[in-house]
């Protein structure tokens, strides 16, 4: 059981430690047909891309589909979610100017409203003592469910890693609004559990590596364990080689 796409990747632009053209280079040596780039969205407070960068980012990427004709390369970013209200750092305006949008809850995102702020509070708490799980639960699920329903996004990448969620009814969003839920080899969400819980649904799924480093890119040893483990129909993933 193989990946033939590795959509989940970081460089230097954002916080990975290779070039774009390392992560291809990568990609290319694990035998896959397609890599996505898929950097820290603007609204990230440590790892962000700039949006001055956004010129260079693509002339890049343009120039590595020249020399790399044989492999697709896709020009993507990792939006932040920013609290409850669902709310992304990607502009209306700025979706089609990225071939995949994922998108997902990190504690680096910038807040722009209170009930941001108290969502992130919320979750650091939850995170350091284990008290407030269900005001965390409730949060997030509210946050990752309205992210799903109000963006026009592709991806919806580890969901539950940075706070608990109900994953049901975000499946269920997932199902209405056809994205796709991301089985995430560097933060282990979804997890077996997620994945037994959903797997009847009518979802897609896609199997990313969350690579920082050029090593790590189309490696996923514990995504295809987990998937094995829950049961979930193969023919539901939509990067597997068949």
């Amino acid at each position: 059981m193989r990946i033939f796409a590795d959509y989940h990747t970081h460089t230097t632009y954002s916080d990975g430690k290779g070039s774009i053209e390392d992560n291809v280079k990568a990609a290319i040596d694990a035998g896959l047909n397609e890599i996505g780039i898929s950097d820290h969205g603007f609204s990230h407070m440590f790892y962000g891309i700039k949006r001055s960068d956004r010129n260079e980012i693509k002339s890049e990427i343009k120039r590595l589909r020249n020399k790399y004709p044989n492999i697709t390369i896709y020009d993507s970013i990792e939006a932040n979610i920013l609290g409850p209200s669902g709310k992304i750092d990607l502009k209306e305006s700025e979706i089609s100017d990225f071939d995949k949008v994922l998108c997902g809850y990190h504690f680096g995102s910038a807040p722009k409203s209170l009930s941001d702020v108290y969502m992130h509070l919320v979750n650091n708490i939850y995170r350091l003592t284990g008290l407030l799980k269900k005001t965390a639960v409730k949060l997030n699920t509210k946050a990752l469910v309205n992210a799903v329903r109000k963006n026009n996004i592709d991806i919806l990448v580890h969901p539950g890693d940075k706070g608990p969620v109900n994953i049901v009814p975000i499946a269920k969003e997932c199902e209405k609004k056809k994205v796709i839920m991301e089985i995430n080899e560097r933060h282990t969400y979804l997890t077996e559990e997620q994945l037994i819980e959903i797997k009847d649904m009518n979802l897609n799924f896609v199997i990313s590596s969350d690579a920082h480093i050029p090593s790590r890119v189309g490696k996923v040893p514990s995504c295809m364990y987990r998937v094995e483990k829950s049961g979930l129909n193969k023919n539901k993933i939509i990067n597997l080689r068949r």
